[in-house]
């Protein structure tokens, strides 16, 4: 019986010449992929042992007696049979590489990729589409809000300025009767004499401080001696002929009137001219 060891086995299935004792190189068999003969010699290895281990074989019961033979073989060729399997593990891994960089594969997976950037432009169209929407809507929102704080805060100042004229009003309304007790008792001093002129000078020093404060809480007089009667701003107490001053003037003031930040405090009195 002829034993090949599995690397013999291998090129011979690959189509390498066979030479054995006795036989001249023959021409190559069936030719077949170094891979596809790195598979059949580990199928027939492991059908050899398998049959080995059973006792029968290819020769029955010579193959029995030949065991320990059969095992220094199997010893011989379990290093060529992990180079095989190495073999094999390396020309998957080159076909698996090649399948990945070959046209085909580059084409299918180009279009997938289109595929997906396509999708992904859909999607980014969309949501600036939907973005676009709620910044109108947001923009639109915000500047009513904005015009309600710019209306709230106008109003919340008017109502301001207005509750610190009120106050200022009611003040000057307390100080009023005081300053026209002061107008009578100035227009009663006679200046005969030094003394009375004297004193006369102290009451206008001091009606003009007076004034001055006034003028500093925002109060201001009434014109009334030669201005339009102004039914807003005066009271009329009597109508007079007059040769100084047209129909419709005020010709005479009876009380001073007074305003405090554009708020009447109070109207003047006055005589207007009949012409």
């Amino acid at each position: 019986m002829l034993l090949l060891s599995p690397a013999t086995l291998a090129l011979a299935l690959a189509g390498a010449p066979l030479r054995t004792p006795g036989h001249a190189a023959g021409p190559p068999a069936l030719l077949l992929s170094p891979l596809r003969a790195a598979r059949v010699c580990a199928a027939v290895m492991l059908e050899a042992d398998g049959a080995a281990a059973d006792g029968t074989g290819v020769d029955g019961p010579a193959a029995g007696e030949g065991a320990s033979e059969a095992s220094t073989r199997d010893a011989a060729g379990a290093e060529p049979a992990e180079a095989a399997a190495e073999v094999v593990a390396e020309e998957e891994e080159e076909e698996e590489e090649d399948l990945l960089s070959s046209p085909a594969f580059l084409k299918q997976k180009l279009k997938v990729l289109e595929a997906e950037l396509s999708k992904v432009e859909e999607d980014t169209a969309a949501l600036k589409g939907e973005a676009e929407s709620k910044r109108e809507e947001w923009s639109s929102q915000r500047q009513r809000l904005q015009t309600d704080l710019e209306n709230f805060q106008s109003r919340h100042k008017s109502q301001v300025a207005d509750i610190r004229t009120d106050a200022k009003i009611k003040v000057v309304n307390e100080l009023l009767p005081m300053m026209d007790n002061f107008d009578r008792a100035r227009g009663s001093i006679k200046a005969d004499d030094e003394a009375q002129e004297l004193a006369n000078g102290r009451y206008l020093e001091l009606h003009a401080s007076l004034m001055a404060a006034l003028e500093g809480l925002g109060v201001q007089k009434i014109e009334t001696v030669g201005q339009e009667f102004d039914y807003n701003l005066h009271m009329a107490i009597q109508q007079v002929p007059s040769e100084e001053y047209a129909e419709g003037l005020v010709c005479e003031e009876m009380q001073p009137g007074f305003t405090c930040n554009d708020k009447l405090v109070r109207a003047a009195y006055v005589m207007v001219s009949s012409g």
